[in-house]
């Protein structure tokens, strides 16, 4: 080629290459000292909270539509999508959409984000819900979208705790986004979040906001003034010239007009900024290639502190069914491990369960062969899991919502409880057909859902259709006698006993095992002996081997709680003391209205309540108090008038279990009061520790924060642990431990918008003449939470006992038998469910925030294999085997999800 031509080439190149690069800058950060605005449409469904599910629906289905046709229409427009409770119904109600749908997200134009069934609450239900709200949607779309989610988008979610991190990355989580919950306004926009067990995730705060570009004017200069306007309130925050901005609010449609402003903007020659439509991870990607990004490990909470007990009752029912729920898939996988009546892959069962969540209160099938196949089909498990996935919506499982969503809301509740209590029973059914339990008496087995050896209450209701029993007899696993307490009992006209409910201690039944007691008709002359004594004067006293606690008989009040192991009186004052405030707030907020735009955690502190300004249960009487004494538990219990409405309460002590448990009842009848159950401590200048999901942190004190099973307060020599059963509301204020119980409160003064519309009631959120129940426990210690290993004794309380009689036949498996042995004590198994392909999921976690080397983890089963996993079951890693053990390090609060393959006993056994 001549020299003349080579450079005409390469004129022709460098002319090229000049146009395409300053194309390039006109995009790219960095190039040019332009800067580059991130517009993101989007559009935030609401689940339900003013309108039901399906309501949302009608709603919001057109919207995304609306979407679709502004992703023909201009090659340039992109739109972000969450949750699959959205779009899964979408593409099963528009299929002929499906394939424009799936091609925008394969091209990355329509990016899914969220990969969750919604946009859950995270701080109040538990951890392995939040697992299962992420395999649910991770899980949907790989398989019917072929798309890896990994932007968490948590827009308007009420807090967020400090384990968040490492759960998103173990679920394949690149980055995290969310507005509500820092410690101040001046935080950067960008940061890594680093949470307790040392992980790190990108974050993307938006101090504006998710809908700061959402409803722009129509003319271009106006446009131009309100982006400008917008762009400028994010400086502050942002560390580069980029600067991302949301456009979408609360299920807000489309905005066609706004994409030829967008080119319009961008054709001014004199512009400020370039702005981009874009999606979440293209922003994530340019802040990933920054030098230096900072560090922030804050707890982000809390956020509207009134949440925390507002239509308690919903709080209850989610603790209850996450239990339900986990117990049954432990039972699920042994009875698969016992050997399972289809070979079928679980992968496949699980597509099967998304086709057939549609409506979650569709008729629920009941039959035997529901019986038979539910101990092992994944389907089953996860139709029961997606209402309650459904009901941890930000809004529901605050439960900040209407009258007619609540009753929604409630009637899925029930069908998620029917289903789940149909699947464990099929599944212990299964495991029960494998017992041996010959021999006199009615069997009784008792099965321990924990990965633990514990003592606990057990209880169960027996009937007798012979005459003549007199009395009641129990005996354990190797024939040796047991006490026992009648709780109720009915006798025919010869006094002879034809029903009653018995309590008994199970001792050392071991981990995700059982131990089968044996019931005993007695036909003996004298009458039935095992009733407690009753007094009702005197000094009310009861205890055991580890307290002693006395009350006033006429008010209720613990006036003394003493531990003898410490020789140490616990209380500095009158405890379980239930105190009635006035409470203007709403729904969301205590003492005031909501501000709907609050994204500061809240630091308003609050004080025990003082007499004059709140009435209190000891400031009532009643004249039947009473104390019981039996062989099993002794008690003590009271009611009498609280304000308006009424208090009544019991406290018992077991021997052999270290915790004092509670049952308390209010029945009110007033609007805007809150009731909270008050424990002065004698402990000074304590440390105020609070479990979270996976973990535990320190809190400040005089704050209300949202606990999950328990609460401590320790001065490192002696501590006292609050224990509750669904009650996320707790506080520690000058040595008081305070226990919010429930709020009596509507919406208030909301604006109508985002489908709150006139007309629409929230007066059941006052709880006006409903009689309410509360469980909660305190267990005083020696040493800090770590050395009373409180968080064993918090899921003890949630996990009780499950006791069932079963039929006396033969089988290969003993009288006493456990799956497995997990050791040291400080690692925590929360889940044993079916896996992927015949595996057997396991799940712990480090719970003292301490190194660990050397885990083991004992089976009665061969381990053919072990692989480490991440969240959503992938195998990983191997890991050490030996015969039946697996061992393995942990980091401190570290979550380790294990893949097993077990030798299944023989046909016979």
């Amino acid at each position: 080629m001549a020299k003349t031509d080579q450079r005409k080439l390469v004129a022709v190149v460098l002319s090229t290459l000049l146009v395409v690069l300053s194309g390039v800058c006109a995009q790219t950060p960095g190039i040019t000292n332009k800067s580059t605005l991130y517009y993101i449409p989007h559009t935030h469904w609401e689940g339900a909270v003013f309108k039901t599910r399906e309501g949302y629906l009608e709603m919001g289905l057109p919207h995304i539509l609306k979407a679709l046709q502004l992703l023909k229409q201009y090659p340039d427009y992109k739109f972000t999508l969450d949750q699959v409770a959205y779009f899964k119904p979408f593409l099963e109600r528009y299929p002929e959409e499906a394939a424009a749908f799936r091609q925008f997200v394969a091209q990355g134009r329509l990016e899914i984000v969220g990969g969750m069934d919604v946009m859950p609450d995270v701080v109040k239900p538990g951890g392995e819900l939040f697992v299962r709200q992420m395999q649910y949607g991770k899980w949907y779309c790989r398989e019917q979208l072929g798309v890896e989610v990994t932007v968490a988008w948590l827009l308007d979610t009420f807090g967020h705790h400090p384990q968040m991190p490492q759960l998103l990355r173990q679920a394949g989580f690149e980055s995290f986004w969310f507005c509500r919950g820092v410690p101040h306004d001046k935080l950067p926009s960008e940061f890594r979040w680093r949470g307790i067990d040392g992980t790190e995730i990108p974050v993307f705060w938006l101090p504006g906001f998710y809908g700061l570009f959402y409803g722009p004017p129509r003319s271009l200069p106006e446009f131009t003034k309100f982006f400008q306007g917008r762009f400028d309130r994010l400086t502050p925050h942002a560390a580069g010239p980029e600067r991302v901005g949301l456009a979408g609010v609360d299920v807000s449609e489309p905005e066609d007009y706004v994409p030829p402003l967008i080119a319009a903007f961008n054709r001014q020659p004199d512009g400020p900024f370039t702005i981009r439509s874009a999606v979440p991870s293209e922003f994530a990607r340019v802040v990933a290639r920054r030098a230096h990004q900072p560090v922030v490990t804050n707890d982000f909470n809390p956020i509207f502190q009134g949440t925390y007990s507002s239509r308690i009752e919903l709080k209850q029912t989610t603790r209850n069914l996450e239990r339900l729920l986990l117990t049954a898939e432990k039972l699920a996988a042994l009875a698969d491990w016992l050997g399972t009546p289809s070979d079928e892959p679980r992968n496949s069962r699980r597509e099967e369960a998304h086709s057939k969540i549609r409506n979650p209160k569709s008729e629920i099938r009941t039959d035997q062969s529901l019986r038979t196949s539910a101990a092992t089909d994944d389907s089953m498990l996860w139709r029961a899991w997606e209402p309650v996935l459904f009901n941890q919506t930000h809004d529901l499982a605050s439960g900040v919502m209407t009258d007619h969503v609540y009753e929604d809301t409630v009637r899925s509740y029930d069908f998620s409880q029917r289903l789940a209590e149909e699947i464990l029973d099929a599944g212990w059914e299964r495991l029960a057909a494998r017992i041996d339990t010959r021999g006199e008496g009615i069997p009784v087995a008792v099965f321990n859902p924990l990965g633990w050896s514990r003592t606990d209450v057990a209880e169960v209701e027996i009937g007798f259709s012979e005459s003549g029993v007199l009395d009641i007899g129990l005996v354990d696993a190797v024939g040796k006698p047991a006490p026992l307490q009648i709780l109720r009992v009915d006798r025919d006209h010869d006094r002879g006993i034809t029903r009653g409910r018995i309590l008994f201690i199970a001792h050392n039944v071991p981990a995700l095992g059982y131990v089968i007691y044996r019931v005993v008709p007695r036909h003996s002359a004298a009458p039935a002996t095992h009733e407690a004594s009753e007094e009702s004067r005197g000094i009310g006293i009861i205890e055991n081997e580890y307290y002693r606690v006395a009350f006033d008989f006429s008010n209720g009040a613990m006036t003394s709680l003493f531990d003898k192991s410490q020789q140490w009186e616990t209380l500095s004052g009158p405890a379980n003391v239930v105190a009635r405030e006035v409470d203007k707030g709403d729904l969301w907020e205590l003492y005031r209205g909501l501000d709907g735009g609050s994204h500061i955690a809240m630091t308003n502190r609050q004080a025990v309540p003082k007499p004059g300004a709140a009435q209190f249960s000891i400031d009532y009487q009643g004249t039947n108090g009473v104390v019981r004494h039996g062989s099993v538990f002794s008690e003590f219990s009271v009611a009498h008038p609280l304000a308006n409405g009424a208090f009544a309460t019991r406290v018992r002590l077991y021997p052999g279990v270290r915790r004092i448990d509670i049952q308390t009842e209010l029945l009110n009848n007033e609007k805007y009061v809150r009731y909270q159950a008050l424990f002065p401590t004698s402990i000074q200048d304590g440390h105020n520790v609070q479990e979270i999901p996976f973990g535990a942190i320190e809190r400040p004190t005089g704050i209300e924060f949202p606990a999950q099973q328990w609460v401590d307060y320790s001065d490192g020599r002696r501590g006292v642990a609050l224990l509750n059963f669904g009650l996320p509301g707790n506080l520690v204020a000058d040595g008081t431990l305070l226990l919010s119980l429930m709020r009596s409160h509507n919406l208030g003064a909301y604006g109508f918008g985002g489908g709150y519309e006139p007309g629409m009631g929230s007066d059941t959120g006052f709880e006006i003449g409903k009689q309410l129940t509360f469980r909660y426990a305190l267990v005083p210690h020696a040493g800090d939470w770590r050395a009373a290993e409180v968080y064993r004794a918090g899921l003890e309380f949630n996990h009780p006992f499950l006791v069932r009689k079963v039929a006396p036949h033969a089988g290969l498996l003993p009288g006493r038998w456990g799956l497995l042995e997990v050791s040291p004590s400080n690692v925590v198994l929360t889940a044993l469910k079916p896996g992927p392909g015949n595996s057997t999921i396991l799940r712990v976690y480090e719970a003292a925030g301490q190194a660990t080397s050397a885990v083991k983890i004992r089976l009665r089963a061969r381990v053919t294999a072990a692989n480490e996993s991440n969240l959503l079951e992938d195998s990983g890693p191997k890991l050490k085997v030996q015969s039946d053990t697996v061992q393995f390090d942990l980091h401190p609060f570290e979550i380790k999800t294990i893949k097993l393959r077990l030798d299944r006993p023989g046909k016979g056994g």
